[in-house]
C-alpha cells in the first residue's frame, strides 16, 4: 500500500511535459500576434480619423473666412502706394490652377477649365511679395477686397475696414491684410496660411444684370463705377488634391 501511494506521488510530481509547454507557447504567440495586430489597426485607424478631423476643422475654418470676407465686402476704393490711381472695392481674376473635370450641368463651372491670376489695365496686383515673404514675385493675388466688420476688441486707432487679398503659393492659399486700409510705403502686411494642398481655384461674379462674369469690374463697366461697384453675389470653387471640389455661392450684402 505505501509503495502504490509513493508511486501515484511521484506521477503526480511530474509536471508538463515538453512538447505541452511548446505547443503552449506556440498558442500564446498566436494570441498576441493577433491581439498586437487588431491594436495596430484600431491604432492606425484612430490616427487617419484625427488627420482627417483636423483636415475637416481646417477647411471649415477657412471657408468661413473667406465667406465673411466676400460677404461684408463694402464699396470702399483703395489708394495706391504712389500716385492717386485708385483699386476698386472689389478687384477679382477668374481664378489659378485646372479643376479636374466633372459631368455637370451647362450652368455649373466648365470642366477641366484652366484659371490663371490677371492683372488689370492700370490697376495692377503689386501684393505678390507680400503673400510669400519675397521669396518670388509670380505669385499675384487671386482677389482683393475692401471689407467691413473688423473687429477692434484692443480699442487700436484704425479703421473696422480691412483690404484683404488672397493668392495661391504653391498650393498654399493665403490671406494677407495690412492694418492700414491705403497701402503706404513701409506697410508690412500680415499674411495667414488658410489652405494647404489646392490644386484649383475658380471665381466668377454675378453683375447686376444677373450675368455672370470671369472678373471684376468687367472690362465693359466705365472707370467711375468700376472703383465703387460691387457683385451682387460671388461663386467661389476650390478643389483640393486630397478632399475634392467644395463650391460656394455668396451674397454680398447691401
Amino acid at each position: 500500500m505505501s509503495v502504490l501511494k509513493h508511486k501515484r506521488s511521484g506521477h503526480a510530481d511530474a509536471g508538463f511535459t515538453l512538447v505541452e509547454i511548446l505547443v503552449a507557447l506556440l498558442i500564446l504567440g498566436i494570441m498576441s500576434a493577433l491581439g498586437y495586430g487588431t491594436y495596430r489597426a484600431a491604432r492606425i485607424s484612430a490616427e487617419r480619423t484625427e488627420l482627417s478631423m483636423q483636415r475637416s476643422r481646417e477647411i471649415e475654418f477657412g471657408m468661413r473666412i473667406m465667406v465673411q470676407d466676400f460677404a461684408e465686402t463694402v464699396p470702399r476704393p483703395v489708394r495706391e502706394i504712389l500716385g492717386s490711381n485708385r483699386k476698386p472695392s472689389m478687384l477679382g481674376t477668374g481664378g489659378v490652377g485646372t479643376l479636374s473635370a466633372t459631368t455637370s450641368s451647362s450652368s455649373g463651372p466648365s470642366a477641366g477649365m484652366s484659371f490663371s491670376s490677371q492683372s488689370f489695365v492700370g490697376q495692377s496686383f503689386n501684393s505678390g511679395s507680400n503673400l510669400n515673404g519675397g521669396t518670388s514675385s509670380s505669385a499675384a493675388p487671386i482677389v482683393e477686397l475692401t471689407r467691413a466688420g473688423w473687429s477692434n476688441t484692443a480699442g487700436q486707432q484704425r479703421s473696422t475696414l480691412q483690404r484683404v487679398s488672397y493668392g495661391l503659393v504653391d498650393d498654399v492659399l493665403k490671406r494677407s491684410y495690412q492694418v492700414n486700409l491705403d497701402t503706404v510705403q513701409g506697410n508690412k502686411p500680415v499674411v495667414q496660411d488658410l489652405f494647404t494642398g489646392v490644386k484649383a481655384i475658380q471665381l466668377r461674379y454675378l453683375d447686376n444684370n444677373q450675368t455672370w462674369q470671369a472678373q471684376w469690374p468687367p472690362a465693359a463697366m466705365a472707370q467711375p463705377d468700376s472703383l465703387w461697384n460691387r457683385p451682387v453675389a460671388v461663386e467661389l470653387i476650390i478643389e483640393f488634391k486630397d478632399w475634392g471640389r467644395i463650391r460656394r455661392v455668396i451674397e454680398i450684402a447691401g
